[in-house]
């Protein structure tokens, strides 16, 4: 059942910007105006286009339109990201007006080799080797902006330069290479310099429906006018100027009011009823932004009654180990649904090896004691996640990354996947991982044997030719190298060991906040609530504190039942002034 406010957005028959207050059931409104929209659109040429800002909900968002729609209505729509937006609908079929395109592309993703032999080689030009994890993540952080100009935080904070950026995009144009954000501005040169593009794309397009969209760009908005501009295609526009927390993506919440301005689109209708947490965690996110209306709890939690707390200890773990698990257990929270927070990695590296080490399951940073990027690693995770309690969701999960292993194996893009025959293959896969499940107890074993099946698979069913076939195996090899370095116990891994990633039920999750957009556990426990952490020594300007005091909000709004704010003796410069005096307020419980 949708709520008033829920229902009225949902038919409101012209351009909308809803703003959405955390766990309001935006998704739910989404889907059902994207429901509502195909219905308009069906057995005509027009087309319904809902973007939203990560893979993650792209999958929710579809999981649940599955439940809304006919049988075929799949045609008349697609739930993507703003990069698979432009790639599938703009760039992949003009890419050869481009120069270095006219003879394909292949997209050049962080997980690919290529990309990290293209990185060695433009750092190399400019005299430097012995390259870092960062030196490398700072080129995943690049970005374009309208006019073509290299911008983001590697270059505003970072060491890269704009010399820098323009030759490493030159080196992978000349390679046939094409990154995601080149994807969108070439998206944006073609809807500029092509009439006849536009009016594609505008006339295919009778409906956009946008999440998140207080994240998003300036280019994005450039790309979204234009198609607005021709006048066929209507928009809903959901999102949260609090929740804004994406600026080093180049996201600003003011672009929002001006496209919505742009367009004459409403803007007086609020989801302001919270499905997800109880009412003294929403005191608390009032506390931090006073809503009007007010937020109020209308879910099954506006029945909990514990009251966040804040605990110090001499390391985080301490009190994570002393209080938050304790808390977990006699509440009868299982670890699957709680979570611990932090506003960046690094410190939920070490956090993550010792709940490891304290015999938890975790899903996160330190949890994984080998490299994702493993060319078997996703595929075995997803379909081990399968074998351990079959979910329809997981097979759309293995179909994904079944593209995207053939992807980095081959450069090819097979498309066909996400047909029947991908279907079929997919089913072949799983029947075989199966059967090896049962001839073999060591997970490491029927790793092996995996690898060696689903190569000559894909083999027959011509995703890879004979000479490709032995690059699982060799990713297995790099897995088994990570584990013993980690000192794993490989000799007694099992299959769940390897699932938790793709079905993480009962696994502890340990996020960034940015990550966490979106999610909600039971119980959460935020780490690093330190002056000089949050917001950081970096933090200078007031915008820049601003969003992190919305980083802070998006935080303790993920929690549904119990939250505990921790800091420890790390923080030198005492707590965060979101915690103190002038902010929450709150004292220490020791």
């Amino acid at each position: 059942m949708l709520t008033s406010e829920q229902k009225e957005a949902v038919r409101y028959d012209d351009n909308l910007m809803l703003t959405a207050c955390p766990g309001s059931g935006k998704t739910r409104v989404i889907v059902s105006k994207l429901a509502r929209v195909v219905d308009s659109v069906r057995e005509t040429p027009r087309f319904v286009g809902c973007i939203t800002y990560t893979n993650a909900a792209v999958n929710e968002i579809e999981a649940r339109l599955r439940r809304h729609i006919h049988p075929g209505d799949e045609v008349y729509y697609d739930v993507c990201t703003i990069h698979s937006f432009c790639l599938n609908h703009i760039f992949r079929n003009f890419s050869h007006l481009i120069n270095g395109y006219k003879n394909g592309f292949k997209v050049l993703t962080p997980d690919n080799d290529e990309f990290r032999k293209h990185v060695d080689a433009v750092w190399e030009t400019f005299g430097k080797t012995n390259l870092t994890s960062k030196d490398y993540e700072e080129f995943t952080q690049l970005r374009i902006n309208s006019s073509g100009d290299p911008v983001g935080s590697a270059i505003e904070q970072g060491s890269l330069t704009k010399e820098i950026a323009k030759q490493f995009w030159a080196r992978i144009r000349k390679a046939g290479f094409v990154d995601f954000s080149n994807i969108i501005y070439y998206s944006l040169v073609l809807l500029q310099k092509r009439p006849e593009i536009l009016d594609c794309v505008a006339s295919k397009f009778a409906w956009i429906l946008v999440d998140e969209f207080q994240d998003t760009t300036d280019i994005q908005v450039d790309l979204l006018s234009l198609i607005a501009d021709k006048g066929r295609t209507k928009f809903l526009l959901v999102g949260d100027p609090y929740q804004s927390i994406f600026r080093f993506a180049g996201s600003k919440p003011e672009l929002a009011v001006d496209f919505a301005v742009h367009i004459g689109a409403r803007t007086d209708l609020q989801l302001s009823g919270n499905f997800r947490s109880s009412s003294p965690i929403l005191e608390h996110a009032e506390k931090i932004f006073q809503r009007t209306p007010p937020m109020k709890a209308l879910g099954p939690s506006k029945e909990f009654t514990e009251e966040p707390e804040w605990r110090y200890g001499q390391s985080a773990f301490e009190v994570i180990e002393d209080f938050f698990l304790p808390a977990l257990e006699g509440l009868d929270i299982r670890y699957g649904e709680s979570a611990i927070l932090a506003p960046s990695w690094f410190s939920l590296f070490p956090i993550g090896k010792k709940l490891r080490n304290y015999g938890i399951s975790v899903v996160g940073p330190g949890a994984r004691p080998y490299r994702k990027a493993w060319l078997i690693a996703p595929l075995a995770e997803q379909i081990c996640g399968y074998l351990m309690g079959p979910n329809p969701d997981i097979i759309t999960g293995i179909e994904r990354t079944l593209f995207n292993t053939i992807l980095n194996t081959t450069g090819r893009t097979e498309f066909n996947i996400f047909s029947y025959q991908g279907r079929v293959l997919v089913f072949r896969l799983l029947a075989e991982a199966q059967k090896l499940r049962v001839t073999h107890e060591s997970a490491v074993d029927w790793l092996n044997a995996a690898a060696n099946i689903f190569s000559q698979v894909l083999i027959d069913h011509d995703y890879l030719v004979e000479s490709e076939g032995y690059l699982l195996s060799m990713s297995v090899n790099g897995m088994i190298a990570d584990m013993v370095k980690n000192k794993v116990d490989i000799a007694n891994l099992s299959i769940s060991d390897f699932g938790v990633y793709a079905s993480p039920d009962q696994a502890l999750k340990l996020s960034t906040i940015h990550n966490a957009k979106g999610r909600e556990f039971d119980a959460v426990a935020i780490v690093d609530l330190h002056e000089g952490k949050m917001p950081s020594y970096y933090d200078r300007t007031a915008e820049d504190v601003a969003e992190k005091k919305r980083l802070f909000y998006v935080g303790l709004t993920r929690a549904k039942r119990y939250l505990l704010y921790i800091t420890d003796r790390t923080g030198r410069d005492g707590p965060s002034r979101f915690l103190a005096k002038g902010g929450l307020d709150i004292g220490i419980t020791q």
